[in-house]
């Protein structure tokens, strides 16, 4: 088995650290730095949790209802493969203005599907402000939790088994930064097949 670190690290000197180090409420902005998960009524019940995964290619089109309702990701972690840290980079303009947003339906079908995660490479499942906090919160309350801002282009579709989280619950951010590593039976550097 192979380990592939996933998470995103902000440190200072970037961009969004300053920006961060220059807010109101510092604290609350650098738990919304880099690889993280919003907690904003609640939090995972551990800190550490090993699960399977369910990677979909978002790429072109985020899914529908119809595509979400084939899936079987009860007590796992749906990654929505985006490509946006890829493609625009991380706090980027370009960034923040990709639609990488779940449509209200979709987000209750996945739901419906009772997943522990929803892993996105992008700044969130719903739009800023407002919708994104909602969609969050639907989540929390049927204990599921949206880990942001994930570096998933590193694994191939089929190729990671399992996520190992490890969630710094102490943070008095609704922002919780976490650690995200892949773990997979192939190479990293194993072409997909």
């Amino acid at each position: 088995m192979h380990e592939i670190k996933l998470s995103l690290i902000i440190e200072e000197g970037h961009p969004a650290y300053e920006w961060a180090k220059n807010q109101s409420d510092a604290v609350g902005a650098f738990g919304h730095l880099g690889t993280h998960i919003d907690c904003y009524q609640s939090t995972p019940e551990k800190t550490h949790y090993e699960v399977d995964t369910l990677i979909i290619d978002c790429t072109k089109e985020m899914p529908s209802v119809k595509e979400i309702e084939a899936l079987n990701i009860s007590g796992k972690a749906l990654i929505l493969f985006t490509g946006n840290m890829e493609k625009n980079g991380y706090g980027t303009p370009e960034y923040g203005a990709m639609n990488t947003h779940l449509k209200s339906n979709a987000l209750d079908a996945i739901l419906l599907k009772s997943p522990a995660f929803i892993i996105i490479d992008s700044y969130g499942i719903g739009a800023h402000g407002e919708e994104h906090i909602k969609f969050d919160r639907r989540c929390e309350s049927k204990d599921c939790f949206v880990i942001e801002n994930v570096a998933v282009s590193h694994i191939f579709p089929g190729s990671c088994q399992k996520l190992n989280i490890s969630i710094d619950t102490s943070s008095g951010s609704t922002g919780k930064r976490c650690l995200v590593t892949a773990i997979s039976a192939k190479h990293p550097a194993t072409p997909p097949l």
